[in-house]
């Protein structure tokens, strides 16, 4: 059985930004997503929506919007939705509450903004989305034309 351990590949496009120069480290027959921006899920909540909007808006803007990845960018919307309410719950109440037996116990908030972080954490990560994912990608505005990109005439 193979192990999971270390980490996972990044797709060919966040490594050709990230600056892979060996072309023989690229996966030369990873799937290609159709290039069309996912569209809001009616369905959602408008604090959801709003979230999605100003995601996908950054996304668009690294080239990395897809439909595709709608199910996976809604997990991320609603867990900063949920992690900015659990916040608003911990802003106006305190960390130690009355527990079912009366003693004191850690605010089931605190659980929540933890859980939400965590899934916040991994979902942007995955997406390009946090300060160390930013700090490895080179676009092509801030040095210049990347060598050897199989994406340079996409229209990404």
């Amino acid at each position: 059985m193979p192990s999971n351990a270390g980490r996972r590949p990044l797709p060919t496009k966040l490594r050709i930004l990230h600056g892979e120069r060996h072309k023989d480290r690229l996966n030369q027959d990873e799937p290609v997503p159709v290039p069309t921006s996912p569209q809001v899920p009616e369905q959602a909540s408008l604090a959801v929506q709003q979230v999605w909007r100003e995601t996908v808006r950054e996304l668009e803007g690294m080239g990395l919007a897809y439909a595709s990845d709608a199910d996976s960018l809604r997990c991320f919307c609603e867990a900063v939705v949920q992690h900015r309410r659990a916040c608003a719950v911990l802003s106006k109440s305190p960390v130690l509450v009355v527990g079912l037996h009366g003693n004191l116990v850690r605010n089931p908030a605190l659980q929540i903004q933890r859980d939400c972080a965590q899934t916040i954490r991994a979902f942007a990560q995955e997406f390009g989305l946090t300060p160390s994912a930013r700090s490895s990608i080179r676009s092509r505005e801030a040095g210049g034309p990347i060598e050897d990109n199989p994406y340079a005439d996409s229209g990404s």
